[in-house]
């Protein structure tokens, strides 16, 4: 006959059972028809919750049928499957917590793409499954699992084999955990040094410009001029802001004019950002209307006086092709830039919130089976009901601190509701 404590275990694991179930299959759902998160960065999120409800299927309902019947004893097959996969797909969880550490690193501290491939994807997703069972085989190859009285479940707690369980152990558990925190580490110095960085810019006299400029002039080889300095006075508004120069392909004879008052030492080598003056007649497309000789020196002083205290980072580029195109991009500090990097820092507190939650769950336990000999049944009862919250904790975790996938969560329940009613 069960305990009053036994009974609350029950009933916990059940309500898991329920929730890591439906809160997996909601994300894998949303992953999959949500054209905002149909990326290939989020699909170690699927396969980590395919992860959720197999444990969760697995492992708390043969737990709960063995608290109820203590006596019970599944055939060997089936307890030799269960203590395998429940070994298994405990590493299969952590080492999901590494890929996706993996990926936000080489995100956030090297902007590299390398990972966002589908070949390198798939590779790491493959490796995360691959490695947990031929890490584990060879051990329950060697031995029989039996139901644990502490665990209450089948494993090989009882086993004296200890040399054959460590290898593995430390290979699946112990250091992808350790490199998935290592990880973790570099990028919160990373963005905790970016945002030293981008206070003291703002807090700075000067405010910054950086305008790019590509383009092809005729010569006998590539060569590149890159001149920079620094905005004294915060350009507020670029509006109309043109470029003067003497090669650009849509010049007329005015322009060159504009170009050469400006300054006439450095006609082949630099092109000079230009705010239109009030009344000189510039439409919103850049082009000038004609004006007299008085009129463009009197601009040009204009021009002077506010392109005065003003630098810029130009680059201009020539090659064997004769073109004379030219491409110009103004790239300011931009709203986009932010909103993207704000976007980026979201899903990082995330993922980060995801391995604390998977450490409060699964580490005890892991540290439990280490030292098996030393711990009490009960402590082990603990252990294994917060390994079985993980799965439901990780969609609340998702649903929390993702606005998309909130979304997702909140139509695909409003269409089940329509469809019931």
């Amino acid at each position: 006959m069960a305990t009053a404590g036994e009974y609350v275990v029950i009933v916990i694991n059940g309500i898991s059972i329920v929730v890591t179930v439906v809160g997996g299959l909601l994300t894998i759902l949303v992953i999959w028809t949500r054209p905002a998160l149909r990326k290939l960065v989020n699909a170690p999120l699927a396969s980590l919750s395919c992860a959720d409800i197999l444990y969760a299927t697995l492992f708390s309902p043969f737990w709960i049928q063995q608290i109820l019947n203590p006596q019970w004893e599944p055939p060997p097959a089936l307890c030799w499957f269960l203590g395998y996969s429940i070994v298994v797909l405990g590493g299969v969880s952590v080492t999901h917590m590494l890929c996706i550490a993996l990926q936000r690193y080489f995100k956030i501290c090297t902007n590299s793409t390398r990972l966002n491939s589908t070949r390198a994807l798939v590779i790491m997703l493959l490796l995360t499954w691959l490695v947990p069972m031929v890490s584990f085989l060879p051990l329950y190859v060697v031995e029989e699992p039996k139901v644990d009285p502490k665990l209450k479940r089948c494993s090989l707690g009882r086993s004296d084999k200890l040399w054959a369980k460590i290898p593995p152990a430390i290979l699946v558990y112990v250091l992808p955990y350790i490199a998935a925190l290592a990880f973790y580490t570099l990028i919160q110095n990373h963005v905790r040094k970016s945002k030293k960085r981008v206070q003291a810019n703002a807090h700075g006299p000067s405010a910054r410009l950086a305008v790019v400029l590509r383009g092809a002039s005729r010569g006998a080889g590539p060569s590149t001029i890159k001149e920079t300095i620094q905005v004294t006075k915060p350009v507020g508004n670029l509006e109309g802001v043109v470029w003067v120069g003497d090669e650009m392909s849509t010049s007329s004879d005015d322009g060159q004019k504009s170009s050469n008052c400006t300054d006439p030492s450095k006609q082949k080598s630099t092109m000079i950002l230009v705010a239109p003056a009030p009344g000189t007649g510039q439409n919103d497309q850049g082009k000038k209307s004609p004006l007299s000789d008085e009129e463009q020196k009197g601009n040009c002083r204009i021009e002077q006086d506010k392109v005065q205290n003003m630098t810029l980072t130009a680059a201009t580029v020539s090659d064997q092709t004769g073109k004379t195109e030219r491409q110009q991009h103004a790239v300011p500090f931009s709203s986009s830039q932010n909103c993207n990097s704000a976007a980026e820092r979201q899903i990082t507190k995330m993922m980060m919130m995801l391995f604390a939650v998977y450490t409060l769950c699964f580490m005890p336990l892991t540290l439990m089976v280490f030292f098996s000999s030393k711990v009490p049944a009960e402590a082990f009862t603990v252990g294994q009901l917060l390994a079985a919250l993980n799965g439901a904790l990780n969609p609340i975790v998702y649903g929390v601190m993702n606005k998309n996938i909130r979304q997702g969560y909140k139509n695909i329940w409003d269409r089940v509701l329509n469809f019931i009613m």
